[in-house]
């Protein structure tokens, strides 16, 4: 009976044994692999990328050599940040585990100017003579706003079913002449994909709808606000009216602000200051000759006098005559003196001028629709046929 028992348990010995052994080789069976694959950053856009390892002993520890364009740093296998210049960047990648085994990979970031959202329109897949509805939605970058001309050949507009999402202001227009519907817009806060634009279109006649390449022009502003490098510049040179595209673009930056209670109350007059006597050797004004002329300290001689007043004497008491003339001039206990004729008042206390929020049109103190239908109101509308290419 001892046998058995004895040739079972050194049986589960081994296969604990063999347990073991494999537990500890698959931990080496795998060599130490190491990726690096660095997408391109753009310049003024959030970047992260990631080295990764596998494979060999953990833990895994990274390092690299190289330089990074300004604006991205390295901690823990990983670069992050917002680039601030472009170029290609040389970068050597190396990854020890465990058991201090070592891979090493050589590889690039390129760092690129910023590519414009990009525009998605949806059209009916078949032909057809019944109206249908037009989308536009912006993609894969953020965008402040855009200017748009959209050519609508064989096409009318319900310019009643124009709809834009909340938080997109707008200003349009559609020529019936040229059939050339306009739109200037301007987000609240940056977007990027989300339709921008419906817009109900009826044909005149049966046909499949589509534009060109170039068909709508647009011109977008990143997040930021400025116009995206590489874009069509859209001049609306001024012709009947008061605003622009930059008042659009200041409604939307404060957009339900309004100011405090007391922020927008225009600052009382000022008196004016009073004049500093020239200093020796510089030319005084007629208004300071005229003074000093005729203000009180001038003593007055009678006509005829040939001899000056003379002051008396430090020390010496003063006569009746003058302490009756000083008593005179004494106000009365209690009482303010009066400026004299030819004496300034003593200035006051300068007060800070009224503040003013951008965008608030009408001045009532808040940015709202009021100050939308203002602009809308008095736009300068002009012809986008004398566009040009942004420089990059």
């Amino acid at each position: 009976m001892r046998f058995p028992v004895l040739g079972l348990w050194l049986g589960l010995m081994g296969l604990l044994a063999a347990c073991g052994s494999d537990s500890a080789g698959s931990q080496t069976k795998e060599p130490l692999r190491l990726t690096v694959n660095l997408p391109p950053a753009y310049l003024g856009e959030a970047y992260t990328a990631a080295f990764t390892a596998d494979g060999g002993i953990r833990p895994y520890k990274y390092s690299f050599d190289g330089t990074l364009p300004k604006g991205l740093t390295y901690a823990d296998g990983r670069i992050s940040g917002t680039p601030q210049e472009k170029g290609s960047f040389d970068l050597t990648v190396t990854v020890e585990d465990g058991n201090l085994s070592s891979r090493v990979q050589k590889t690039t970031l390129t760092v690129a100017e910023t590519p414009p959202p990009q525009l998605e329109q949806v059209f009916p897949l078949a032909e057809s003579a019944d109206p249908f509805v037009y989308l536009m939605r912006v993609r894969n970058r953020e965008a402040r706003g855009f200017q748009m001309q959209l050519a609508l050949k064989d096409l009318q507009p319900t310019l009643e079913s124009l709809k834009t999402p909340e938080g997109l202001l707008t200003v349009s227009r559609y020529n019936p002449e040229t059939h050339l519907l306009d739109l200037d817009a301007v987000f609240v806060t940056p977007k990027k994909d989300l339709e921008v634009l419906r817009l109900t279109l009826t044909p005149d006649k049966k046909l499949r709808p589509s534009f060109g390449s170039t068909n709508p022009l647009l011109a977008f502003y990143d997040k930021n606000g400025a116009l995206v490098a590489g874009n069509p510049q859209i001049d609306r040179a001024p012709s009947q009216g008061k605003y622009t595209y930059a008042d659009l673009q200041a409604i939307a930056k404060n957009w339900g602000r309004k100011l405090a209670p007391g922020q927008g109350t225009p600052a009382p007059a000022q008196p004016p200051a009073a004049s500093a006597p020239a200093a020796p050797g510089e030319p005084t004004s007629a208004a300071q000759e005229t003074t000093q002329a005729e203000g009180p300290s001038a003593p007055v001689q009678p006509e005829g006098s040939g001899e000056s007043a003379q002051a008396p004497p430090a020390g010496a008491p003063a006569s009746p005559q003058n302490s009756a003339q000083g008593q005179q001039n004494q106000p009365p206990q209690g009482q303010t003196p009066s400026p004299q004729p030819g004496q300034n008042p003593s200035p006051q206390p300068a007060q800070a001028a009224p503040q003013k929020l951008e965008g608030d049109l009408n001045g009532d103190g808040v940015v709202d629709q009021k100050d939308l239908d203002l602009l809308r109101s008095s736009y300068a509308w002009a012809s986008v046929s004398g566009i040009k290419l942004a420089q990059a």
